[in-house]
């Protein structure tokens, strides 16, 4: 109903996030929707100069933009700019779980407050033409009072509703528990895309079988498999999941390589700088000793050409753990797998 796929978080200019970078990933498979990374509104930030400055599109592939505040007025102004600015879906930030978010009640800091959570999913609303949606994660309290949060950002007009389930203080740690994802589905009517530990085209599409959702949103997984997306799609129509191999990957960090010397301004480490940190999640899927070797191969880099020289050698390595089903397992396994 979404039209959404498998979205994605990225940042917005320079490094593993860059508009560019995001165009390079869509080659592999495109997602429905990218999701740019929040947006800071403060008390005394609202600026649409500003705000228009962090929009960086990505060719042919809807956006959103998150917005990450607590002031009802300034969310509504800048809901406001991004709309008229193109984007597609407007997003409320909800799940940062960082000790600033908490401090300054943001975030995952808001998720407390349902009062002041309705009143920015409120005046959002009124001021969004588009679709509005809102990203929360689990309470470090009961289920039901999540629950609760979800009601009333429904009541308030949300579009659609995006589930995180790890608590904030295990943060960005621990394993994301996807039967809460399915408490949350349940309880509401809009449509909600589920979130956490989907490092495998398999796992995604488990998620939305057995928790009933409408999508699922992909982080980190995309920039270790960049294929993810392509492989999603594939198992969702019947078809036999792509298995990218050693060369595949080199030819995507090739592309990376020749985008990376062309974005202007790089940072102080150079164009290489947001290579290496690309590559540093690509190896995740590189079996040991392999996996170290290329590392301090990389890090000892200090060129595009020297990285590219460096890398070469992963063309040669047969198992990668690519694979739609991950059979090799290197990364985490939902502690859920029967929702």
């Amino acid at each position: 109903m979404l039209g959404l796929k498998s979205p994605t978080l990225f940042a917005p200019l320079h490094g593993i996030g860059a508009a560019s970078i995001r165009d390079v990933i869509a080659e592999c498979g495109a997602p429905g929707l990218f999701c740019a990374p929040f947006l800071r509104i403060t008390e005394h930030r609202s600026d649409a100069d500003w705000i228009r400055k962090q929009i960086h599109r990505t060719n042919g592939t809807p956006l959103s933009v998150q917005l990450l505040g607590r002031h009802p007025q300034n969310m509504a102004t800048a809901t406001k700019v991004l709309v008229d600015a193109g984007v597609e879906v407007v997003d409320l930030n909800l799940g940062c779980p960082t000790v600033k978010a908490m401090k300054r009640g943001v975030g995952a800091g808001l998720l407390s407050d349902i009062s002041c959570i309705a009143q920015v999913v409120a005046a959002m609303r009124a001021a969004c033409a588009v679709r509005l949606s809102v990203k929360i994660r689990v309470l470090d309290s009961e289920i039901d009072d999540v629950v609760e949060v979800a009601l009333a950002i429904q009541r308030e007009g949300a579009d659609f509703l995006t589930i995180h389930p790890r608590t904030q203080r295990q943060g960005y740690a621990g394993v994301a528990d996807w039967s809460l994802v399915k408490r949350v589905r349940e309880r509401v009517t809009i449509p909600t895309v589920g979130n956490g530990d989907l490092w495998y085209a398999a796992d995604a599409f488990r998620l939305m079988r057995s928790t009933g959702v409408d999508a699922v949103m992909i982080g980190r997984p995309i920039l270790r498999n960049p294929f993810l997306f392509r492989q999603f799609d594939e198992l969702r129509a019947g078809m036999p999941a792509f298995t990218p191999t050693g060369i595949d990957v080199v030819n995507f960090i090739r592309r990376l390589a020749d985008v990376a010397q062309l974005v202007p301004k790089p940072n102080r480490r150079g164009p290489e700088g947001p290579l290496k940190e690309q590559i540093q999640f690509l190896l995740r899927a590189v079996p040991e000793p392999k996996q170290s070797e290329l590392r301090e191969r990389t890090l000892h880099a200090n060129s595009i050409r020297e990285v590219l020289a460096a890398i070469a050698p992963l063309a040669d390595v047969e198992h990668l753990d690519l694979a739609a089903d991950g059979p090799l397992r290197l990364e985490h396994m939902p502690s859920s797998p029967s929702v």
